[in-house]
Formats: C-alpha cells, structure tokens, sequence
C-alpha cells in the first residue's frame, strides 16, 4: 500500500513537473530590465523603446501563451538589456515571439510588434511596407526580401503619381492607408514599365 501512495506521488509529481514546463512563459521580470530594442528585419538602426512601451511590452510577453515549435522568418528583432549586463534575444512576427530555440509563444495583440516599430519610426499603424505584388499560378502573391533600389525608385514615382503618401526609412519604403493587393499589382507593374516612368517624370 505504501508503495502504491509512493508512486502515485511519484507520477503526480511528474505530472507537475511536465504541465509546468509545457505552459511556462518567456517571463521578463521589469524591475531587471535596462532597455529594450527593437529592429526590423532588413534595417541596420534598433530603436530603443520609452519606459511605458517597455511596460506594456513585458505585460503582455508574460501574459502569452505557449503555440509549441514554430519555425518563422522573424519580422522585428527584440533586443532585451539587463542590468547583469547580459542580453536576451527574440524573433517576432505579426503576434509570435520566439527565442533561438523556436519555442513559439501568442501574445493577445495581433501586429502588437509591428504597431511598435512604427511607433518609435515615427508612423502611425495606418502605415504599411511596401512589397512587390505578382500574378503567379496561385493568384496575386506578395514576394518578400531585398527589392532593387531603381525599381523602389520607380515605385516611389507610381505612389506619387496617384496621390500616395510614402516614406522612406533607410531603404524600406512604407505607405499610408492600406492598398488593395491588385491595385499594388498594378502598382507594381507600372514600376517595372520603362515606358510608363519615362512617360511620367
């Protein structure tokens, strides 16, 4: 009898053990935190976020929840200085925040990191990065990565030419309002027709 209440403390205890590892959080505790940066993906300045932001960025880090192994490009680079002197890294795209090991956790805010980089850029959310819009096999499709300077050029003359507002911020260039993806198609089209920017300088 003693042996069965043995194991089944035993077993408990393991239960425990492992439902605690499956829901910990990628907890941050404030009071050790020096600054925290944010970076995009592509962009060579990290930005250094206000006391408030830090805040209301650590509230909701502990307040996320676990989505398992997820491999993701990572949009915005979090840099977390600690008073130690030792510093944390995170990958976050869209609402998902990982470190190195791909453990993936959900923060309740969907774009919350995207909201963020625009914020300390100087934008407001109504602002969004441009890409390149194409017609493939599967519909119009968005194609990410390094975009040739001449071409964003281009694209800069299409947005201006119809009323555009845009900014460019070390090489990224960002709208206002959101475009429909086959209005930005055609955006794009227009930007790869020699003749349509020599027509309109």
């Amino acid at each position: 009898m003693r042996q069965i209440k043995e194991h089944i403390a035993l077993i408990f205890f393991s239960l425990t053990i492992l439902l605690n590892s499956c829901n910990d959080k990628p907890g941050l505790d404030k009071n050790k935190v020096e600054y925290i940066e944010i970076r995009k993906q592509g962009d060579t300045i990290s930005l250094r976020l206000t006391n408030a932001q830090i805040d209301d960025l650590i509230d909701n880090i502990n307040k996320s929840r676990l989505k398992g192994l997820t491999k993701y490009l990572p949009e915005y680079t979090l840099t977390v200085h600690l008073k130690n002197d030792s510093v944390i890294s995170y990958g976050t795209s869209k609402n998902l925040i990982k470190q190195s090991d791909d453990k993936t956790y959900v923060i309740e805010k969907a774009e919350f990191f995207r909201a963020l980089w625009l914020k300390q850029a100087g934008l407001s959310d109504n602002w969004f990065e441009y890409f390149p819009i194409f017609m493939g096999d599967d519909g119009l499709t968005e194609k990410k990565g390094t975009v040739d300077r001449e071409f964003i050029e281009n694209v800069k003359k299409v947005l201006t030419h119809y009323n555009h507002n845009w900014t460019d911020i070390r090489g990224q260039l960002l709208y206002e309002g959101p475009i429909d993806k086959e209005l930005l198609w055609n955006y794009t089209t227009k930007a790869n027709d020699s003749g349509w920017i020599s027509d309109h300088k």
